[in-house]
């Protein structure tokens, strides 16, 4: 409980100086407290404002590493299609990075979460993914721990070389010590058998004796120093030479050897250069075919929902107008009954018309997902829109504030934008609270390389049951208002198709807010 306060603390001393970077920190350590207390909700709470905060100044690892805990949270949440796309996410942007070591726990968690979902044929696939990224990356650390062992290894035969090479000197200087003190004995011995065995007379002879034999000795080993002085003199001009042929041969064999390590130093860095480039290729095109493979489940999603629009919308419309076909007075046209019955025939028709529309232009949007940005006027295309819902306003007395538009111009595809603020604003009319006036904020900044534009509203709220499905096509999630169901998932298929996202935060009863990202290059 204390920790709690106390990074509750900083999180607002952190807002009074305005550091964002501390804010997500501090959010994202809470996060971690109330999942170890099992608060999940809570937890996730703090990991999603972590997540705000660091889409907006972090970095990539930082906001990938924020991704996994909330998927972890939403996992022991049982809410696992939302764990799914967060770990979506943090694969994108791992993928855009290049880091294999992030990929690798995104495939792990994906392999998890799908079998807790019991999706047997994805956690098999995620799985192997994660097995062959975790076997490339053990790899590579198995050969930086080799090379750290063999610098460790030379190290070592380094330090016993030149322990052995003073060992051997000690034991030079040992050994002459041990003959000098040899020869003191044995003069010793002699002069100490010459006293005891001699008398003075004999002890004067004896001297002279040893004296004479001491000089002889000296003229001896005088000689014989001069012969081993000229033997040593031969025997080094020998073997001086022999050293001097035996380091042309050395050196003659130490640069030919350098010659072929270095040939085979380059050889073995090409084939380096190669394996690394090879592991580069398969690594970018691993990612291109996953990149690949999530366009092709996002667009084989939207075929399947494209093609339940068509048979469930097109239906309703088309049953209506052959029922009435049916009961109109062909013998008496002018039956007034005939007349209710064009009435009715024309607005099934209309309805089909408007059917019709609405998938034209959800199809236009899928057919250009690469329609280039232009710099628009925020200001202008929200006027714009204001205006064409100038009678719907009027009619319910609602207020749009759009005093916090911090951003005057943006990168953005100007027919999309203006579909998506129109979308947003006329939800927020149409679900309206029927005991208040709709009192609507729009707000925009431009912030961490991102354009944000938020619409908040005091209307209805949506429950939390029904946030997954807001953006489906075709979901009414209440029975007020008169809309198709369509203007969200229009909303969301605009912004993912400038590469953006939404995100909708709601309080059923209090009101709603959606934010839209669009990132700010062309």
């Amino acid at each position: 409980d204390d920790a709690i306060k106390y990074f509750n603390q900083s999180i607002e001393l952190n807002k009074q100086i305005n550091n964002a970077s501390g804010i997500a920190k501090l959010n994202s350590n809470l996060g971690m407290i109330y999942s170890d207390l099992r608060e999940f909700e809570k937890s996730l709470n703090y990991f999603q404002a972590s997540l705000e905060y660091r889409l907006r100044f972090g970095e990539k690892t930082e906001i990938i590493s924020t991704h996994i805990n909330k998927a972890v949270v939403l996992n022991s949440l049982k809410r696992y299609n939302e764990a799914i796309l967060s770990l979506e996410e943090a694969l994108r942007l791992s993928s855009e990075m290049s880091d294999a070591n992030q990929m690798k726990s995104c495939y792990g968690m994906l392999a998890e979460t799908y079998e807790k979902a019991g999706n047997q044929e994805k956690t098999i696939y995620y799985f192997n993914l994660y097995r062959t990224f975790h076997e490339m990356v053990q790899r590579n650390k198995l050969s930086d721990a080799k090379r750290e062992i063999e610098a460790a290894r030379l190290h070592a035969l380094e330090t016993e070389l030149q322990k052995q090479q003073k060992e051997l000197k000690l034991l030079a200087t040992s050994q002459q010590l041990k003959e000098k003190e040899g020869e003191l004995s044995t003069m010793s011995n002699e002069m100490k058998t010459l006293l005891n065995n001699n008398t003075k007379q004999q002890l004067a002879v004896s001297l002279l004796r040893n004296q004479l034999a001491l000089d002889n000795i000296k003229i001896a080993e005088t000689q014989a120093k001069n012969s081993a002085q000229k033997m040593w003199i031969t025997i080094s001009i020998a073997g001086l030479t022999v050293v001097i042929l035996f380091a042309v041969v050395l050196y003659r064999n130490y640069w030919m050897k350098k010659k072929l390590n270095l040939q085979l130093s380059e050889q073995n860095e090409e084939i380096k250069t190669l394996n690394e480039s090879l592991e580069s290729q398969v690594m970018k095109r691993t990612m291109e075919l996953q990149s690949t493979l999530t366009d092709l489940k996002k667009r084989n999603r939207d075929l399947d929902q494209f093609s339940h629009v068509i048979s469930h919308n097109l239906r309703g419309p088309v049953a209506n107008i052959l029922g009435l076909g049916k009961v109109i007075n062909l013998d008496n046209p002018s039956d007034p009954h005939n007349i209710e019955v064009f009435h009715r025939l024309l607005g099934s028709t209309k309805n089909l018309d408007a059917v019709v529309t609405d998938l034209s232009v959800i199809l236009q949007v899928q057919d250009n997902q690469s329609i280039p940005k232009e710099e628009v006027e925020i200001s202008g295309i929200v006027d714009s829109v204001t205006n064409s819902l100038r009678t719907e306003m009027e009619a319910t007395n609602a207020e749009i504030n759009i005093t916090n538009l911090k951003i005057v111009k943006a990168l953005a595809v100007k027919p999309y934008l203006e579909s998506i603020i129109y979308n947003l604003l006329s939800n927020a009319i149409k679900y309206r609270a029927p005991l208040r006036i709709p009192i609507i904020m729009i707000e925009s900044k431009l912030e961490g390389g991102n354009f944000f534009l938020s619409v908040t509203d005091n209307g209805t709220g949506i429950s939390d049951s029904n946030l997954e499905k807001v953006f489906e096509p075709y979901k009414r999630l209440t029975m007020n208002g008169s809309g198709k169901g369509l203007g969200l998932y229009l909303v969301r298929t605009q912004v993912e198709a400038m590469g953006g996202r939404v995100e909708v935060r709601s309080e059923e009863g209090v009101g709603s807010r959606f934010t839209i990202y669009i990132p700010q290059n062309s």
